[in-house]
């Protein structure tokens, strides 16, 4: 079913995974439901259709219940970072990948830090932004609370598995913090009156 142009489960679950079809969704009017392609070629791939022709169909049983997508925050993101609940989103996915510790340090730097991921919800719209898919992403967990940004000045300290990557997939990694990956930083959204330095 689409609705305001975007699509969504009828069972009200996010829509955390998709697999259209080439060219698809087309979006021509009234094609607002979607259906699998069998075709040898499209076989599985999804494309947007008419509500009212006339299809095979599934149907799906689950005890399990959706998980909560947290309600809009009413502060302000810096620019060019995008809102999600009550935080505020940037995802580095251009081609040069960044060690763990460098990739903090950015966050760091703009008074932000590396984001930690509370939700499937949360990591689903964290994948989203992951726009080009050129490296997995650095996350906020570590093993290591001693790996701080200026122990990049000592390697042995950080060639261990200590930090976490997640795949362009969602999955986590444990990985060398000293391989280059994109990353994604995170901060609490400001109130709108409030000078930009106090809002961390």
């Amino acid at each position: 079913m689409q609705e305001e142009g975007s699509y969504m489960w009828t069972d009200n679950w996010p829509v955390f995974f998709t697999a259209w079809g080439p060219g698809e969704p087309s979006n021509i009017k009234d094609e607002g439901c979607v259906s699998m392609h069998a075709s040898i070629w499209f076989h599985g791939t999804w494309n947007d259709t008419k509500c009212d022709q006339a299809k095979p169909y599934i149907c799906k049983i689950s005890s399990v219940k959706p998980p909560p997508t947290p309600s809009p925050g009413d502060g302000k993101c810096l620019s060019f970072w995008v809102p999600y609940g009550r935080y505020c989103y940037l995802v580095y996915d251009g081609k040069e990948g960044f060690s763990w510790n460098d990739a903090r340090h950015y966050c760091q730097s703009v008074r932000t830090e590396l984001a930690s991921i509370h939700s499937r919800a949360e990591l689903e719209f964290i994948r989203s932004l992951n726009n080009t898919k050129n490296h997995n992403l650095w996350i906020g967990l570590t093993r290591d609370r001693n790996c701080e940004p200026n122990s990049a000045f000592h390697p042995g300290d950080i060639a261990e598995e200590n930090c976490v990557e997640m795949y362009l997939d969602g999955r986590w990694n444990d990985n060398n913090c000293l391989q280059k990956r994109g990353f994604v930083c995170r901060h609490r959204q400001c109130k709108a009156f409030l000078v930009w330095f106090l809002c961390f």
